[in-house]
Formats: C-alpha cells, sequence, structure tokens
C-alpha cells in the first residue's frame, strides 16, 4: 500500500486527499480521490468522508494525503482534521486504521506516531 500512495502522490505540485475504503476483513472496497488542494492546504470536508463510507457500507478507512513540500511530518491542521473524522466515524462503528502523510522524503504514518 505505501507503494502505491507514495508512486501516486510523493511528487504532486498540490495536496491531494485520498481515501482508502475497507470492508470488514480488511480488504480494499474503494480508493477515492476525495479533494485537491494549494501547495499547503486541501480541504476535507469530514462529513462527505464518513457519508462515503456509509455509502459503500465499509469498515473501515485508511486516510492519505500528500505534502507537496517534500517532508511528511503531520502538521497541527492535519492532526486535528484525523481526531474530527475519527470521531464521526466512531459514531457509525467506522475505524480510521492510519492516516499516512507522504512526501519526496518518506511517508509518515499517524499510528506509527502514536497519533492514532
Amino acid at each position: 500500500m505505501l507503494a502505491y500512495v507514495r508512486g501516486a502522490l510523493a511528487h504532486e505540485p498540490r495536496e491531494q486527499f485520498r481515501v482508502l475504503y475497507l470492508d470488514k476483513r480488511n480488504i480494499l472496497m474503494r480508493e477515492e480521490h476525495r479533494a485537491d488542494g494549494t501547495v499547503d492546504h486541501a480541504p476535507v470536508y469530514v462529513r462527505e468522508v464518513v457519508r462515503r463510507a456509509l455509502e459503500l457500507s465499509a469498515s473501515a478507512m485508511i486516510l492519505v494525503h500528500n505534502h507537496p513540500s517534500g517532508d511528511p511530518t503531520p502538521s497541527r491542521a492535519d492532526i486535528e482534521m484525523t481526531r474530527r473524522v475519527i470521531e464521526a466515524a466512531r459514531v457509525f462503528d467506522i475505524q480510521v486504521h492510519d492516516h499516512v502523510v507522504v512526501g519526496r522524503e518518506g511517508e509518515q504514518s499517524f499510528r506509527a506516531l502514536g497519533l492514532i
């Protein structure tokens, strides 16, 4: 999965936000491009991310976005948005397994960093 998202996003000139929707066995159901942004921000609508998970009957999600600067360190805005998605998804028993930030310098996993 990391090789795929790294290849798809690491060199994009603008932020992109994608969601991997998973079934109850954690098998990928759908990967969707949810937002395009600027060089340092992509608008993420929590309601739309969770609504789509419900439409697909997804049991879990992995959030993915890039940092065009190359530095994959999560920003405060990234952390806050992820917290909001987790809280909204929890109401519907949908898990957020991870949020991966990709940049030319590598990637960072919220789970590995202890942020989830």
